[in-house]
């Protein structure tokens, strides 16, 4: 199907594997990386249809601190006269890659290694901008198995640390191609919503995303294959779960197993299950206050601090804590929760959100948005905070109750939920973000 403006396209990729010996980041592993076991890359989709331009970012990396978002994209801008609203990052929120943040305070990442990333998505944006050219878009969505819930509940009602079938996860796989003049592939999006948290050895590795991508790349004899991560902030791989008793680590042969279930479910999407798409580029974003609970007085950050049981990161906190109170005067009340979202055509569109979105608000974005496809996204343009339901506050477990590892006093409030869904609704009956496709 031809349309009457087609849009543009361009694609294009860097190599951020880091060196030897520097920390890694995801899963408490000791010393540095030992190992490379395949490489890790920047990715940039450049679109543009009439005088609307837009650029998607992604990467084979945990997730980075918003100043370190604001930085690469200021550093892209002064290149392609881009404003940072036009630019949306996601991180595939691998485990097997080096620190990038301050999370959990655990250290601080390598200044010369964030400088490398940086000038890799300028690269890759700049490469990507420079010969853009018409694409012909489909869209589809089919499902996969591989997330499973890591939130079994108790006898008590209480979040475990552990596999649950029964729990809930947002099993959609939405997938994007984008075709040039001969038919062949320029790009192929794909989004999965489940951690990338298989491998624990002191390796790098781009993880079940890369493996996939890898595969679909040589199907599709393209080299624009690309993963974004959606809402899988509280899912991890089903072969890693053993029962419903407890997590172990993967092996290569696992990840990779996954990587080529992903590649078979999309490839057979592209095959029979896509329909053409009507070039439609835009962006929106709105900013939302998530209140907090009650944030403790200073002689709770100050008993932590002091707490000669509590682990060390823990007593970090304290301080951290009590520092903010002493320069500012008090410490913040709610967590800006921002969404960031790009239709590139009528009923197609990438919704992202900066924090570690859990399967049940991916689903309900799917609920508010459920006229042709859409990319439900945690980990876009940063991750603030894990983005629990409202349902898990008083289940507790890791997703409420890490609020600490991210720099902030106190858990979120319920009423995600709420909040969430009319940000949405007001998007969509403001024209901004339309919730329609002409099929």
């Amino acid at each position: 199907m031809t349309f009457s403006a087609a849009l543009r396209a361009g694609y294009a990729q860097a190599c951020v594997t880091p060196p030897l010996g520097l920390p890694m980041e995801g899963l408490g592993q000791q010393g540095g990386i030992a190992k490379i076991h395949d490489d890790l890359f920047v990715r940039a989709l450049f679109l543009a249809h009439g005088r609307r331009r837009a650029l998607l970012l992604g990467c084979d990396l945990l997730f980075f601190e918003r100043g370190d978002v604001d930085r690469i994209k200021g550093a892209i801008g002064r290149r392609l006269d881009f404003p940072p609203g036009q630019i949306l990052l996601n991180c595939s929120h691998n485990h097997a890659g080096p620190r990038l943040t301050r999370w959990s305070y655990t250290g601080q990442a390598d200044p010369a290694y964030l400088d490398e990333v940086v000038e890799a998505f300028v690269d890759a944006a700049v490469a990507a901008a420079a010969g853009p050219r018409p694409v012909s878009v489909w869209a589809g969505t089919t499902t996969t198995a591989v997330p499973v819930c890591r939130r079994r509940i108790d006898a008590a009602g209480r979040a475990q640390w552990a596999p649950t079938r029964s729990g809930i996860t947002c099993n959609a796989l939405p997938v994007c191609v984008l075709r040039d003049d001969g038919g062949g592939v320029l790009s192929v999006l794909f989004s999965v919503s489940c951690h990338p948290s298989m491998i624990y050895f002191n390796e790098v590795s781009a993880e079940y995303p890369g493996a996939a991508v890898r595969r679909l790349n040589a199907r599709l004899a393209t080299g624009g294959a690309f993963f974004l991560q959606g809402a899988g902030g509280d899912a991890k791989p089903r072969p890693v779960a053993v029962g419903e008793e407890h997590w172990r680590q993967g092996t290569w042969e696992e990840m990779e197993a996954v990587g080529e279930e992903l590649a078979d479910a999309v490839a057979a999407c592209v095959g029979t299950g896509l329909r053409p798409v009507r070039p439609d580029l835009r962006l929106a974003s709105a900013s939302m206050e998530w209140p907090l609970q009650e944030v403790p007085a200073s002689s709770h950050f100050r008993a932590v601090a002091a707490d000669g049981v509590e682990r060390e990161a823990r007593r970090l906190w304290g301080r951290d804590m009590l520092a903010r109170i002493e320069r500012r005067g008090g410490l913040p009340a709610a967590i800006a929760v921002e969404v960031h979202a790009l239709q590139l055509g009528e009923g197609l569109r990438l919704i992202g959100l900066n924090g570690e979105l859990v399967g049940e608000l991916g689903n309900l974005i799917l609920d508010v948005y459920d006229r042709g496809v859409t990319f439900p996204m945690g980990y876009t343009d940063g991750a603030e905070v894990y983005l629990p339901s409202d349902r898990m506050v008083a289940e507790g477990g890791y997703e409420v109750d890490s609020y600490w590892e991210y720099h902030w006093p106190a858990p979120l409030r319920p009423g995600m939920n709420g909040n969430l869904e009319g940000c949405l609704r007001r998007l969509q009956a403001s024209g901004r973000l339309p919730n329609s496709t002409t099929g």
